[in-house]
C-alpha cells in the first residue's frame, strides 16, 4: 500500500514537473512571425500598379514599405505581431490610409481590396483670417521693419496680398511712427542744425530757441503722419502705405514707383487719384502757419511744397523699390508679388526606381529615383508624386545587396521641379552624414528622406 500510495504521489511530481517545463519553454518562445499581404485597385476595379505601400506600428518612426506589381499586388513578412497603420499613395489618386489594422501570428487573410479614388483638380484652398484681423497681423509685421535696424520704416508692405487697413490701424502705424525714439532724435538733430544756421532768427538763439525749433519741426512731422497718413487716408479710404512691387524689368517697376507718387490703392483694392497726399499735405502746410515766424510763409509756399511732395514721394517708392529692401530688416524672405521660396531643410521622400544592385555600385550610377509623396509649398503641390530625381550612388565595402551590406552615399542629386533644378542632400543639416535607407519589400529599391541643400526660388505662381 506505501510503496502504491509512493508511485502515484511521485507520478504526480512527475507530471506538475513536465507541465511547468513545457510552460516555460512555451512562455520563453517568442511569438509566430507574421505574413499580411492585399491588393490595390480603382474606382473600376482595375489593378493599380506601382502605388506605394507604407506600413508601420503606432506611434513609431520605423515603417516597411512595399511597391504594387503589375496585379497590384503588395506583400510584407516577418512581422511581428501586433497593429498598424497602412497607407497607399499613386499617383493620381488621393492617399489611402488604415488607421488600425490587425496583424496576428502566422499567415493572415488577405486585406480587403483597397480601393483608391480618383484625385480631383489641384486646387488652393485659403482658410485665412477674417480681413481685419489678417491686416492686425500685417501691421504687427511692418511696425518691426526697420532701416539698418534702427530707423523706423513702417508705412511700407512687403506682402503678396496686404489686407486693407481700418482707421484705427492707419493711426496705429502713425501713432509707432511719431512716439519712436528715432524721431525725438532726428527730430532733435534737425533743430540743432536750424539753430546752428539760425534758420528762423525769430526763434532767438539759446535754450529758448532750441525748443521753439525742436517743437516747429516735431509738429511738422507729427501733423505730416496724422493729417497726411491717418485722418485724410481714412476720410478718403486710401492706404498710406508704399506697396512693393519687386518682379518685372527695371523700366516698368521704375514708372511703377513713380506712377505711385500721384495715385494712391483704395480700401477696396482699386487705384485712383491721390487726394489724400495733396489735401493732407495742403492741410499741413496750413496749419504750420500757426507756430512758423510769419516771413517764413511767402505765397508760394503751398504750391511749393505740394510739388515738393509728389517728387519726395517718388523718390521715396524709388529708393523701396530698388534699394532700401536690402537693408530693411524683417521683410519676408518672398521677393514680388507670387514669388515662393523652397526653404533650405525642406524634406522629399524618395523611392528608387530600380534596385540599388552591385551593377549599379559598380558603375558608379546614375540613380533614378521618384517622389514618394506630394511635396508643396504654402498648399501649392510643387512636385506631385510620381516626379523623378537623379543622382550618382556610392557604395564602400559591398555591393548594396542584401547580402552585402554597406555604406552607401548619393551625390548631386537633383530634382526638377517645373524648370527649376533643386539641390538635395542627405541630411538636413549642413553636415556630412550616412544616408539613411530602407528596402522596399520583395524588390532591391530603397526608400530614403533626402533635404533641400539651399534655399531655391520658384517662378511666380501662375
Amino acid at each position: 500500500m506505501r510503496v502504491s500510495t509512493f508511485a502515484g504521489f511521485a507520478g504526480r511530481v512527475m507530471a506538475v514537473w513536465l507541465i511547468c517545463i513545457a510552460g516555460s519553454a512555451f512562455a520563453q518562445s517568442p511569438a509566430a512571425d507574421a505574413d499580411f499581404q492585399g491588393t490595390v485597385k480603382d474606382g473600376s476595379a482595375s489593378s493599380v500598379a506601382g502605388a506605394i505601400v507604407t506600413l508601420e506600428t503606432a506611434g513609431s518612426t520605423e515603417q516597411r514599405t512595399a511597391i504594387t506589381d503589375q496585379t497590384g499586388a503588395f506583400g510584407f513578412s516577418a512581422l511581428e505581431p501586433g497593429k498598424y497603420k497602412l497607407t497607399i499613395a499613386a499617383f493620381g489618386f488621393d492617399v489611402w490610409t488604415a488607421a488600425s489594422v490587425a496583424i496576428g501570428p502566422g499567415n493572415n487573410p488577405p486585406l480587403q481590396p483597397a480601393v483608391l479614388q480618383v484625385a480631383g483638380m489641384f486646387s488652393s484652398m485659403n482658410v485665412t483670417l477674417p480681413k481685419q484681423e489678417l491686416a492686425a497681423e500685417q501691421v504687427k509685421a511692418e511696425e518691426k521693419q526697420r532701416l539698418l535696424g534702427v530707423v523706423p520704416d513702417f508705412f511700407v508692405s512687403y506682402e503678396p496680398n496686404p489686407a486693407p487697413l481700418t482707421a484705427a490701424q492707419k493711426f496705429q502705424l502713425g501713432w509707432r511712427t511719431i512716439v519712436d525714439p528715432v524721431t525725438f532724435f532726428s527730430t532733435g538733430l534737425a533743430a540743432g542744425l536750424e539753430q546752428a544756421r539760425n534758420h528762423y532768427p525769430e526763434f532767438g538763439q539759446g535754450a529758448e530757441g532750441y525748443a521753439k525749433r525742436f517743437g516747429a519741426q516735431y509738429t511738422d512731422r507729427v501733423s505730416s503722419i496724422i493729417i497726411g497718413h491717418v485722418v485724410m487716408q481714412s476720410i478718403f479710404h486710401q492706404d498710406p502705405r508704399y506697396f512693393y512691387k519687386g518682379t518685372g524689368t527695371i523700366r516698368s517697376r521704375a514708372l511703377y514707383a513713380i506712377g505711385t507718387a500721384f495715385v494712391r490703392k483704395g480700401d477696396n483694392g482699386h487705384w485712383q487719384p491721390d487726394y489724400s497726399d495733396v489735401l493732407g499735405g495742403a492741410g499741413a502746410t496750413e496749419l504750420s502757419s500757426l507756430y512758423y515766424p510769419a516771413t517764413s510763409r511767402p505765397a508760394r509756399r503751398l504750391v511749393d511744397d505740394m510739388l515738393l511732395g509728389f517728387g519726395g514721394r517718388a523718390i521715396h517708392n524709388l529708393l523701396h523699390e530698388f534699394v532700401l529692401r536690402e537693408i530693411t530688416t524683417h521683410v519676408p524672405k518672398t521677393v514680388g508679388l507670387s514669388q515662393r521660396i523652397l526653404l533650405e531643410g525642406t524634406p522629399v521622400a524618395l523611392i528608387s526606381t530600380e534596385d540599388w544592385s552591385s551593377k549599379t555600385a559598380a558603375s558608379g550610377g546614375p540613380i533614378a529615383l521618384v517622389v514618394a509623396s506630394d511635396l508643396h509649398v504654402d498648399g501649392v503641390i510643387l512636385a506631385p508624386l510620381g516626379s523623378k530625381a537623379w543622382g550618382k550612388a556610392n557604395f564602400a565595402n559591398g555591393s548594396g545587396s542584401e547580402d552585402a551590406p554597406t555604406h552607401v552615399g548619393l551625390e548631386r542629386v537633383i530634382l526638377t521641379v517645373g524648370n527649376t533644378d533643386v539641390p538635395l542632400r542627405t541630411t538636413r543639416l549642413r553636415a556630412d552624414g550616412a544616408l539613411e535607407y530602407h528596402r522596399v519589400e520583395n524588390s532591391g529599391r530603397v526608400a530614403m528622406v533626402l533635404y533641400v541643400a539651399e534655399d531655391v526660388p520658384l517662378p511666380p505662381a501662375p
